[in-house]
């Protein structure tokens, strides 16, 4: 767990320091690659399904240092560098995410290129519309919940909430048999329905990654 920490913390050799901060703020908003005091991040140049990509490696403090892996890196499309497109937030929830995946071995993921691919190269939107807010909230709602509850991950079934119904339920595959992966769904009580894909890999992790899972995919969802 103290990785997670480490991913959280903003002290100076955390992954979201002050100086890591500036760092990321400038190459996202004006596409500044100067390097501060302080700053725990190195970046390159890559290609990622076609697309080219700024590659921010977040490096880890050597006591972190876990199968030879000494960094994480982010992928962010280039065409974004310097436009404002996606959030220092974004470059943070992407990291967690990959390093869950790599807990789980169900990574990379790539996200914020998936993302770009998606938005055909345009600036992502959130639906502001009340249900979306609404489903969005009540994830987070769910989420805090569990984080304060003893225990583990509450397994399949039912859960009433604020906003409407969660239900855990096995995921199936696309020969329509049942998985070992799962499926978190939140339906409004105006039937509106969002659903977040769990693998079972992510599961079995301690239940502060897989709450944290569960927020960064609550977040990513709404910004398609």
């Amino acid at each position: 767990m103290r990785l997670r920490v480490w991913v959280y913390s903003t002290n100076n050799d955390g992954a979201r320091s002050p100086a890591n901060c500036r760092f990321v703020d400038g190459l996202l908003h004006r596409g500044s690659l100067t390097a501060v005091p302080g700053v725990t991040t190195s970046v390159d140049q890559i290609a990622e399904q076609g697309i080219p990509c700024f590659r921010i490696h977040f490096r880890l403090p050597q006591v972190y240092h876990l199968t030879r892996v000494e960094a994480i890196p982010i992928l962010v499309p280039s065409a974004c560098v310097g436009t404002g497109i996606y959030r220092p937030t974004d470059i943070f929830y992407a990291l967690l995410e990959e390093i869950i995946a790599w807990l789980a071995r169900v990574g990379p993921k790539s996200t914020l290129v998936r993302l770009y691919l998606q938005n055909h190269g345009q600036p992502r939107t959130r639906d502001n519309a009340l249900d979306w807010q609404q489903m969005h909230n009540g994830f987070t709602w769910f989420i805090s919940s569990l984080r304060q509850a003893y225990g583990q991950f509450p397994g399949l079934g039912q859960i009433s909430g604020v906003y409407g119904v969660i239900e855990v339920a096995q995921a199936m595959t696309s020969s329509s048999h049942v998985s070992a992966d799962y499926i978190v769904t939140l339906t409004l009580d105006n039937k509106r329905r969002m659903s977040l894909f769990l693998p079972r890999s992510v599961a079995q992790l301690p239940k502060d990654w897989l709450l944290d899972w569960l927020e960064v995919q609550n977040e990513f969802s709404l910004q398609v």
